[in-house]
């Protein structure tokens, strides 16, 4: 009787997290159409004041390097460092990413974790732009051994101010394929998902950017099968070239990869960068 109470309570819990995130996209979305109703100095053809500014591509690329502490499958600190490259023009976006994050106790290691991906899209200031990615990681103390993830979707830019405001929602088909450690038995599997994305860049004064994004991934053969991930960060501008980052990242598996596996993982990361 108490499991079966349990269960009820579990699958009423995913039933208001689905009920949650959709009226997040929901709100998100209202409040894109109220803004560009009530905010009469909103640009209304994105892509046309896009093209006009510049057809000239914009190359920037950073490195950082710092501190995280991480709690769920991991209850360690460690450094990691990053580096990105992105070159944008009216017409195209191609941007790579890349993550290493390490800690060690006493000579042990208890953290590694590998993350690199890529992105495309067309036309990425148009209101409306296409895109695909493609994303690997690696991290043996979740008992992942390889995840390969690939995804093809569309984005909608339905708020832009200036440039202190952008706010924008995508949906994507992503193919999910994950192949274990040793330590599971579990054979290799390979999802195709669902990925919604709001995202929200927000400039809250002229050095301080603070950049948020959600994704809910439901397998679209088992929407009970889910993840959940998201991102907020700050970055505090010291100068052109200098920039501090904090950031905070939640992920949710509802189904992990054995019993052993905690569903919940968090990462607050602390770090400085440089801009090229």
């Amino acid at each position: 009787m108490q499991n079966a109470f349990y269960f009820l309570i579990v699958d009423k819990q995913f039933i208001k997290m689905k009920r949650f995130v959709a009226l997040l996209l929901a709100c998100c979305w209202y409040m894109g159409i109220f803004a560009q109703i009530s905010n009469a100095s909103m640009p209304r053809d994105i892509s046309r004041q896009a093209s006009a500014r510049s057809s000239k591509s914009k190359i920037s690329s950073n490195v950082t390097f710092g501190a995280n502490s991480q709690t769920g499958n991991t209850e360690k600190s460690g450094v990691f460092t990053t580096a990105s490259f992105a070159s944008v023009d009216s017409i195209k976006e191609f941007s790579a990413n890349l993550r290493y994050a390490f800690g060690a106790n006493n000579r042990v290691v208890n953290q590694r974790e590998y993350l690199a991906g890529g992105q495309c899209d067309y036309r990425p200031l148009s209101r409306l732009s296409p895109f695909v990615r493609f994303e690997f990681y690696n991290n043996t103390f979740r008992q992942i051994a390889q995840r390969y993830s690939g995804l093809a979707g569309l984005k909608y830019r339905y708020f832009v101010y200036k440039r202190s405001s952008d706010y924008s929602i995508s949906a994507a088909l992503l193919f999910h394929y994950e192949k274990y450690t040793s330590e599971t038995d579990l054979p290799d599997t390979g999802k195709m998902r669902l990925s919604i994305r709001p995202k929200f860049k927000q400039n809250l004064m002229e050095n301080i950017h603070l950049l948020a994004e959600v994704y809910y991934k439901p397998n679209l053969a088992d929407f009970d099968d889910y993840m959940i991930y998201s991102i907020t960060t700050f970055n505090f501008k010291v100068n052109r070239q200098i920039f501090l980052r904090a950031s905070y990242e939640y992920e949710y598996n509802s189904r992990p990869a054995t019993a052993a596996v905690k569903k919940t993982d968090t990462l607050l990361l602390g770090s400085f960068g440089v801009e090229f």
